[in-house]
């Protein structure tokens, strides 16, 4: 089969790979639509943070069941299945505590910008029929939303800012309309994004530069309650402390690589709660299926290009140098 693999920073290719085994635990994927995240670019470009050297990349995964295991139970061939991109164990500390993500044993699974992909049953979750391929690739990302408003703390109620107006933006967009927000602002440098954040759940939609300190406050009703930072550059944590009311939280969803500044006493004064959420668990995962299934939102119409599994390294080269702009591109190995 094929399948995009990073070699090092400027070396990303399409190129053939023996076909995945299961074991009998296992499903057999037949890859129909992988989003490219900013992890993808951000962890291919020599930095920290980087993914090892030889590895399959694609994690937002949708695809069709074409090979089940002998253990398999509730999952069948010819099933349309969102996937995770992790097998956690079920059995220690951090999975019986909900942070499957955390499990001392996890294994990755093989990445989704292949034809095939090879994951244990439990993670992978069938898709109604209300789903559109494209919605089951959107179910990983969008997790992420659900986690972190979690930790939050979101008991319904709170005004929420959202920073930012890329796929994590709009995670938790989706996710504070879902678990009751009493308001959602958005602070996006793009005009075009404010129809989306709208059908995502938004009240308004504010210039991220607006000079007015009032701007927020008055279309949300007072200061935030939580503010979810997800640009991910230096500076953007300061500037969720500041805006945040007394006592509120400010959850960092951008996953800024580099060093930044932030005093401590800013946060003292407001008394600010700060919490950097990982993933998801696989309950969460679930409940995205379900969510997406209610049909409040079609998460689909984040997509806004659909491209071939060749095209997969310049793509990132280009979203990394900023000649390429776009919300969330969706990657189809039959292109």
């Amino acid at each position: 089969m094929r399948a995009v693999i990073f070699h090092r920073p400027g070396q990303i290719t399409c190129e053939a790979v023996p076909d995945p085994k299961i074991g009998p635990d296992g499903v057999l994927v037949r890859v129909r639509r992988c989003g490219v995240c900013g992890s993808d670019v951000a962890k291919t470009s020599g930095g920290a943070f980087d993914f090892p050297h030889g590895t399959l990349l694609g994690h937002e995964c949708s695809g069709e069941v074409v090979e089940v295991g002998a253990a398999v139970s509730g999952i069948k061939v010819g099933d349309l299945v969102a996937c995770m991109p992790m097998t956690a164990c079920g059995a220690c500390a951090a999975c019986l505590e909900g942070r499957t993500a955390r499990c001392l044993q996890v294994r990755r699974n093989q990445g989704g910008f292949s034809d095939y992909m090879a994951a244990a049953e439990r993670s992978v979750v069938r898709l109604p029929q209300s789903l559109s391929l494209a919605d089951g690739a959107l179910v990983e990302p969008i997790a992420c939303g659900l986690r972190a408003l979690r930790q939050a703390g979101m008991a319904g109620g709170e005004r929420v800012l959202v920073l930012g107006a890329g796929t994590m933006a709009m995670a938790v967009t989706f996710w504070a309309r879902e678990l009751g927000a009493s308001a959602i602002a958005v602070a996006a440098r793009s005009p075009h994004r404010a129809e989306l954040a709208h059908v995502m759940g938004a009240d308004a939609v504010v210039a991220f530069d607006d000079p007015d300190p009032e701007a927020i406050p008055r279309v949300l009703g007072g200061p935030p309650d939580i503010v979810a930072e997800c640009v991910g550059q230096p500076g953007m944590l300061a500037r969720a402390v500041e805006a945040v009311r007394v006592g509120g939280v400010v959850v960092s969803l951008g996953m800024c690589g580099e060093r930044d500044a932030l005093v401590p006493a800013a946060c003292t004064y407001k008394e600010a709660r700060l919490v950097f959420p990982f993933a998801y668990s696989e309950a969460e995962f679930a409940a995205t299926v379900r969510a997406f299934d209610a049909g409040r939102v079609r998460p689909e119409l984040m997509v806004s290009e659909t491209i071939g599994l060749d095209a997969v390294g310049r793509t990132i080269e280009d979203l990394r140098a900023g000649r390429r702009k776009a919300l969330k591109i969706q990657v189809d190995p039959a292109l």
